[in-house]
């Protein structure tokens, strides 16, 4: 039972690409038909033979055509890439420039407190064990009488702040 319906399907494929291949041989006569023609119509011509050899160029020229539109190609997808990579370039740029201005937002910050944690601390012992100087200002002991330059504001008369910085840690000194 199987085996007839194979073989009626097998029959039926191969009359179909028998139908197939006579389409196409019909075809394939009637363009030979159609060139030849064209060729004799061109061979009358009185101007052919300086034609000919142009028609002979055009399978070069052809050929030229597909390699310059692969070289297009290439190069667009090329440009394409480096596009990519621009962009990932700024995207990593922007990133390391937040990464850095954060960091800097925090060193301030750090600064910030330590400067006035150690201005409280020179406040309360300004009360305790003041020296009186030449110029008539009290300064504590082991203080030096310099102009330090607050983040904001004005700079403070009286109080030294020296401020060490060494690759990501931060020391605080005063004199």
């Amino acid at each position: 039972m199987d085996s007839e319906l194979l073989a009626h399907q097998a029959r039926a494929a191969v009359d179909t690409l028998t139908a197939q291949l006579r389409s196409l041989e019909n075809e394939q006569t009637a363009l030979l038909h159609s060139l030849q023609l064209t060729s004799t119509t061109l061979s009358t011509l009185p101007a052919y033979n300086s034609i000919a050899p142009t028609f002979s160029q055009i399978p070069l020229y052809e050929s030229k055509l597909a390699r310059l539109k692969s070289a297009m190609a290439a190069q667009a997808q090329e440009v394409d890439e480096l596009k990519r990579r621009a962009r990932e370039a700024n995207e990593r740029r922007r990133r390391n420039l937040k990464r850095i201005e954060e960091a800097r937002r925090g060193e301030r910050e750090r600064d910030r407190t330590v400067l006035k944690a150690q201005a409280r601390a020179v406040e309360g012992e300004e009360n305790g064990n003041n020296k009186e100087r030449d110029d008539g200002e009290a300064v504590a002991e082991g203080e030096v009488k310099r102009a330090g330059t607050p983040v904001r504001g004005q700079p403070r008369e009286g109080v030294v702040k020296t401020v060490k910085r060494k690759k990501r840690a931060r020391q605080v000194e005063i004199q």
